[in-house]
């Protein structure tokens, strides 16, 4: 019997693994150079700079006191006016020499107000202004809500006038809650009982507003002394109807011997003209020795 050969098994070719492809290394990011940051502290100081002098200037423009010259525009001692003042307790302790080196030629000074104030500056000024030889005058603060005849007896009982003094001033400027017809009769009654006793028709002192308003027309007898405020020229001129005298052109003058601001006027004349117009050589007027005052007292 024959014998066959069975083949030896092919063996498995094995194929080598693939050796994997090394990795594509990335390359590190490069940084970013970082930019210092910038100090904000320069802006905001210049911010506080900026508000530091938008504040200054609000100060400035509403609460700080602003000179104003004395003489108003087109004025001066050169002209054909002269400069005054008019003063209260509010202007401290006066230096009057120094007042009058400034160009200063008559004052008017507070004496009362309604039924029972006086001025507590008031002797000290009225004594002061007659040593250095200034011009003056004394006026009394009018309140509607009072007597007026009580309140030109506290007027009457304060000031003596001398020759060479200006007539007495009644200041008006408060309307009350009167009818207009009542506040006018009231304020004459005033002017009539001070008439009678110092024998000379008294200044009348208003705002320009004020006079147009309720006096105007009703008073055209008695001497103007009228207030009106920047504004070149007085709104105003003189006439039968209008005896306007004064000017008061502010109330925010500065005059050396004064600490503060103080009212300014101007008299339209010259010192010969206001002398006409002051109390002429007679006697010392006391109204508290007057006939007229004790019968207008009782």
């Amino acid at each position: 019997m024959s014998t066959v050969k069975t083949p030896h098994p092919i063996k498995a070719i094995r194929t080598p693994k693939a050796t994997p492809a090394p990795k594509a290394t990335r390359a590190a990011p490069k940084r970013k150079k970082s930019k210092k940051k910038q100090s904000k502290l320069p802006f905001w100081i210049g911010l506080g700079v900026v508000a530091a002098i938008g504040l200054l200037v609000l100060y400035v423009e509403f609460f700080t006191e602003k000179k104003q010259p004395i003489w108003p525009e087109g004025h001066s001692p050169l002209g054909n006016t002269i400069l005054g003042i008019d003063v209260s307790k509010y202007q401290r302790k006066i230096n009057w020499e120094k007042v009058r080196d400034n160009d200063v030629s008559f004052a008017f000074i507070k004496a009362t107000e309604g039924v029972k104030l006086k001025d507590s500056h008031y002797e000290r000024n009225w004594e002061g202004t007659q040593e250095v030889g200034i011009i003056r005058g004394a006026y009394h603060f009018y309140r509607p809500s009072v007597s007026p005849e009580e309140q030109a007896r506290n007027f009457i009982q304060t000031v003596v006038l001398e020759p060479g003094d200006l007539p007495p001033v009644l200041d008006v400027e408060v309307r009350g809650k009167q009818p207009l017809n009542h506040f006018r009769g009231d304020i004459k009654e005033w002017l009539v009982h001070v008439e009678r006793a110092y024998g000379v028709k008294p200044i009348i002192y208003t705002g320009y507003s004020f006079y147009k308003d309720y006096l105007e027309g009703y008073f055209d007898e008695y001497t103007l002394w009228i207030a009106h405020y920047n504004v070149k020229e007085l709104q105003m001129q003189r006439t039968d109807r209008a005896l306007l005298s004064f000017w008061q052109h502010t109330d925010r003058g500065v005059i050396e011997g004064i600490r503060g601001p103080v009212d300014c006027n101007i008299f339209y004349g010259t010192k010969k003209d206001i002398l006409k117009l002051c109390i002429q050589p007679k006697e010392t007027i006391d109204p508290k020795d007057s006939p007229k005052t004790a019968k207008a007292q009782r």
